[in-house]
């Protein structure tokens, strides 16, 4: 049985690398809004609710937790209504009770102004994708947690309240044959990663929920990226271990393309790389320029869609650093650009 099952997900790996197009990043909707809960309809918001929606959409919308500690962004929260674009209220009946919640729309010029004040630029709407295979023993044995489970309302709720996008799986026959809840409830690696090529996502979180007898839940879980495997753990209720286990991965795949320093703009040579369609292309396109002994220092300017502007600082010229990128087959040289300022902006599409 066991070798057969091992060629099933080998076979399975096979089939879904050739067949399966490579998935690009996920694309986040709504990330200027946010539904807040009321007791009541009003004829207004109050400024404390204008202020928590602007800090929930600030996080969204910069892809970082902190940056509602900034000097410039405690300053500006003394008048949030500044950013309100519109508000609503909507009422509806959930478990026979009729809940209202308000709807707060904020100007996103403004917002993606105040966030670069910062020294961070706005993420963007293509998100790095997550796929979440989640496991529980709370119904008194091991299974799958469904899609409609509390659990997963509360992991869809946080990640949307990250800006991270999620996938699940379908647990489809395709899924029963490469992976069992064992694999998933004993955190096996190989069986993860090789049910989870048929979804092509930019990273992999394989989890368990375990409850206590004291109702304190136990949550495990490896999470894979870019060929790296990490442990996570948390105790607590399921909302809490939940939204550590986003936040920490939100935190780890949203860093690499937020944060930069807005005073180093002004030097070095810009480079703009198109075709970057996953958080993979990323880090493999900024570790092969970080590998050129030409490149002394590597910090990102702009992410936008496919294309990354990067400012590069040599210990050398710029013809020498085209002819080291020249060397590579997996980033082509195109034609070069002009940025709005009238510089000259070295282009490329990466290949890889």
């Amino acid at each position: 049985m066991d070798v057969l099952r091992t060629y099933c997900i080998t076979l399975l790996v096979f089939v879904f690398a050739v067949v399966t197009p490579v998935a690009h990043a996920g694309t986040m909707s709504n990330l200027y809004s946010v539904e807040l809960p009321v007791n009541a309809e009003t004829q207004a918001p109050t400024d404390a609710q204008i202020t928590e929606g602007l800090k929930q959409v600030l996080v969204k919308v910069s892809g970082k937790r902190s940056l509602n500690t900034h000097p410039v962004i405690r300053q500006q929260l003394q008048t949030p209504s500044t950013f309100l674009q519109q508000f609503s209220f909507t009422s509806r009946i959930i478990a026979g009770q009729n809940v209202t919640r308000l709807l707060l729309d904020y100007n996103s010029a403004a917002v993606d102004h105040l966030i670069t004040q910062t020294g961070v630029k706005p993420l963007g709407i293509q998100r790095p994708t997550l796929l979440v295979w989640l496991v529980s023993d709370q119904q008194g044995y091991q299974d799958f947690v469904s899609a409609d489970s509390v659990e997963i309302n509360l992991l869809n709720s946080t990640a949307r309240a990250r800006g991270l996008p999620i996938q699940l799986p379908l647990l489809d026959l395709q899924d029963q044959t490469a992976i069992q809840v064992s694999d998933v409830w004993g955190l096996f690696e190989d069986a993860v990663q090789a049910s989870s090529i048929r979804y092509r996502p930019d990273a992999v979180i394989a989890a368990r929920l375990q409850k206590s007898n004291s109702g304190v839940i136990q949550l495990e879980a490896i999470f894979l990226t870019d060929g790296k495997v990490e442990r996570l753990s948390y105790s607590g209720n399921a909302e809490s271990v939940l939204t550590q286990m986003v936040d920490t991965i939100s935190d780890q795949l949203f860093n690499p393309v937020v944060s930069h320093d807005l005073s180093y703009f002004q030097s070095g040579v810009a480079v703009k790389v198109s075709n970057i369609n996953s958080l993979s292309n990323y880090v493999q396109m900024t570790d092969f320029l970080k590998s050129l002994p030409i490149v002394r220092t590597l910090k990102p300017e702009r992410v936008m869609g496919g294309d990354v502007v990067l400012r590069l600082e040599l210990d050398g010229s710029e013809k020498q650093l085209q002819q080291a990128i020249g060397v590579e087959p997996r980033i082509q040289a195109m034609d070069q650009q002009l940025d709005l300022n009238g510089f000259k902006i070295l282009s490329y599409r990466w290949q890889g």
